[in-house]
């Protein structure tokens, strides 16, 4: 207790302190700034001193070369002095222009710089009508007069604004001296503090890395579950999707197998008894309709059989290969949409296994649903590759495009993106989707050719299902 009433008092006397020598400190910064801008404009006043003489200097001079040779070449200086002067008599006389008394003195040397010029005006207008009268102004000692004057006024400004430099200079040193001692003693006061603070606190510093190293284990801990999981979902998600392709591929059959012979079957009865009622004399023209109506409805019941089990397991890519599976789906789409599209397929694609040829028709089967619903697209491109390393796939469309990084348009795509994108991965593989707003979606789509395609079979052995292609396609459709 006393221990800790001894640090509080401690730590007030030191904030104390410590304010008391900022105050001060800040008290002589502002002296200092103060002193110092006082400086540079007494120092920017004895260069316009100095500049305003030179040029002074530099009028007269032109003046008499001109009227001692006649060339109006010498009268440049003096041209280019007169504009000058006058601007730094308007500075000098803005710089004095709170202090009346050295303003006075100012006026009374602006008024000789004015007297000045106007008799170097003067002698010039002579020395161009009679050059002789004009010499003779120059070679009495008004002019020398004038100029003298005008040196002892501009020299005594010019000492007034040393004395100045010095006296803020050395108030600047006292005042570096005292924020020198300030700082010090804030040193030496944070030393103390520190030390006693440091040794208070050490038991509390040693409890907060022991509790910083239990939560890095459990945060470990916790990364590794969260791996662990997320690769059981991962390989859950792979499962379902197998699975429901075995299940698609089931259904196909089913459909193909038992609802086909059941549609075909009926068909073939419908036609007898169409048949059998036409012999009859006379023909019901009322049943015959029927019976066509009916014949017509069977149609188009083993149409949507076919067309749904071309989605369930579309048969183009049992039979013939991913080549000819995704031109024609392509073909169909585009059609069925109005699309212009562009296919190009390599010429030697080898054959795929069936989880890669699956998943790389699934996959431009979403795109393209996608641009159909969503995207509102009008032209879609496909591209299918294959290297020694990769097989690449890219589905380019021209719709209305997403924002990646966006919630809104991450559910505008109905998971169908990472539905892609899971089938890419469960095959060790990576799917990238570009995309900005007006400019389209350019799915990118990536697999390990080792693990893609199928193995060479052996001279004899029986072929697997030609879910490659051999077939070259490069068609805009």
């Amino acid at each position: 207790m006393r221990s800790s009433l001894r640090t509080t008092l401690l730590l007030v006397g030191g904030i104390l302190l410590t304010l008391g020598v900022l105050i001060a400190s800040e008290t002589g910064n502002s002296r200092l700034t103060e002193g110092y801008r006082q400086v540079i404009q007494s120092q920017q006043a004895q260069t316009a001193i100095n500049a305003l003489l030179a040029e002074l200097v530099n009028a007269e001079a032109g003046q008499r070369g001109y009227l001692l040779t006649g060339n109006e070449e010498y009268l440049e200086p003096y041209n280019l002095a007169i504009p000058k002067i006058r601007t730094l008599v308007a500075d000098v006389g803005n710089h004095y222009r709170t202090s009346p008394a050295e303003l006075t003195q100012f006026n009374a040397i602006a008024g000789l710089i004015d007297r000045k010029l106007t008799e170097m005006e003067l002698t010039l207008i002579y020395g161009k009508r009679d050059l002789q009268v004009a010499l003779d102004l120059v070679r009495t000692d008004f002019g020398k007069q004038s100029l003298d004057g005008i040196r002892r006024g501009l020299a005594e400004l010019y000492g007034h604004e040393a004395v100045k430099v010095s006296r803020s200079l050395a108030f600047a040193d006292r005042d570096l001296m005292l924020a020198r001692w300030g700082i010090a003693l804030i040193t030496a006061l944070n030393i103390v503090l520190l030390v006693v603070l440091g040794m208070q606190y050490a038991r509390r510093l040693a409890q907060a890395e022991e509790e910083h190293e239990r939560l890095s284990q459990e945060s470990q801990l916790l990364d590794r579950l969260v791996r662990q999981r997320t690769s059981q979902l991962s390989d859950l998600a792979a499962h379902l999707q197998r699975v429901t392709e075995e299940e698609k591929t089931r259904l196909s059959r089913e459909l193909h197998d038992e609802l086909g012979a059941l549609l075909t079957a009926t068909k073939l009865d419908l036609h007898w008894v169409r048949g059998k009622i036409a012999k009859l004399d006379p023909a019901p023209e009322e049943v015959l309709d029927k019976l066509k109506r009916v014949v017509s409805h069977v149609d188009q019941g083993i149409q949507i059989k076919r067309r749904l089990i071309e989605d369930l397991r579309p048969t183009v890519l049992l039979n013939f290969g991913i080549c000819e599976a995704v031109q024609q789906l392509v073909e169909e789409v585009g059609a069925r949409n109005g699309w212009e599209t562009a296919v190009k397929l390599p010429e030697d694609m080898p054959p795929l296994t069936t989880d890669a040829a699956i998943a790389l028709y699934r996959i431009v089967q979403e795109s393209m649903t996608n641009a159909s619903k969503y995207a509102g697209a009008t032209r879609v491109e496909i591209e299918l590759r294959c290297t020694d390393e990769v097989i690449r796939l890219t589905v380019r469309d021209n719709g209305k495009g997403f924002m990646p990084d966006r919630e809104a348009d991450r559910q505008a795509g109905h998971h169908g993106l990472l539905g892609m994108e899971q089938r890419a991965i469960a095959l060790g593989g990576w799917l990238q989707a570009d995309s900005r707003p007006a400019q389209g979606v350019v799915v990118v789509v990536e697999l390990p050719r080792a693990s893609c395609v199928q193995p060479v079979v052996p001279d004899g052995a029986e072929a697997g299902l030609p879910l490659g292609g051999n077939s070259s396609r490069d068609n805009p459709a």
